[in-house]
């Protein structure tokens, strides 16, 4: 007679835990991010972030570590920003109010377009000097995150010095590629996707950049500006 034995009790699913503190710190990362560059908005969109990151921070401990961790860093980045962007704000308005009338009597004009080449620099009115090195090719060592057919990587160095005579943090620069007339993508994965660095006067800093463009050769135009609120904007160009 054969014995029956009784069915193995099955193991009970683990409980997520604290998943929706991690869904809620993602969520309130990437509001914080995306109003970190608005002034007014960002001092809310700063509050939502410091919540965020308190709530990713807890849900470290949970089963959703890297939703947790994601949204922690997002958290941390939008208060970086928004720091970054209200110094701005408050130093441009300070200008504006304080030096609106020169004591020459002259008020500064808005500056043309500078188109220079690579290895050049560029010298804005507050002090901040822009310039980017020759570009050169980028080979992922992932073979996941190569290029894909028809494009190619690059990468180039952006070093900028502070002539001013207050502290600049490089998180607010704006950097736009072009090739061939077509619109670049930054490659994220490489390079020095988010710099932040607060460099005081007459201090440099030094980051690299990586971007997807077409394989074939042609015009490469980066376009610099030290801060949202620029008078002029800066044009580096070249063959790549």
């Amino acid at each position: 007679m054969t014995q029956q034995h009784a069915p193995y009790p099955y193991a009970q699913p683990q409980r997520a835990r604290f998943k929706g503190l991690a869904i809620a710190a993602l969520v309130l990362g990437i509001v914080g991010v995306v109003g970190s560059i608005i002034p007014i908005l960002n001092n809310v969109t700063a509050l939502a972030a410091l919540v965020g990151l308190v709530l990713g921070v807890i849900a470290l401990f949970g089963t959703k570590k890297v939703m947790a961790g994601i949204g922690a860093g997002l958290c941390v980045l939008a208060i970086v920003v928004t720091i970054a962007m209200q110094a701005l704000f408050l130093r441009e308005l300070d200008k504006a109010l304080g030096t609106s009338v020169p004591e020459n009597g002259q008020v500064e004009t808005t500056g043309e377009p500078a188109r220079l080449g690579f290895g050049e620099a560029h010298k804005w009115s507050t002090g901040e000097v822009f310039s980017i090195s020759q570009p050169r090719p980028h080979t992922p060592s992932n073979e996941f995150l190569q290029a894909p057919e028809g494009k190619r990587f690059v990468e180039f160095d952006v070093t900028i010095r502070n002539e001013g005579d207050q502290g600049y943090n490089v998180v607010v620069s704006s950097l736009t590629v072009q090739h061939n007339g077509h619109v670049a993508q930054q490659n994220y994965f490489a390079g020095d996707p988010f710099p932040s660095a607060q460099v005081p006067p007459g201090g440099d800093v030094t980051f690299t950049s990586v971007f997807e463009i077409g394989s074939e050769p042609g015009e490469l135009q980066i376009s610099v500006q030290p801060t949202p609120f620029a008078k002029d904007t800066a044009y580096f160009v070249g063959q790549v």
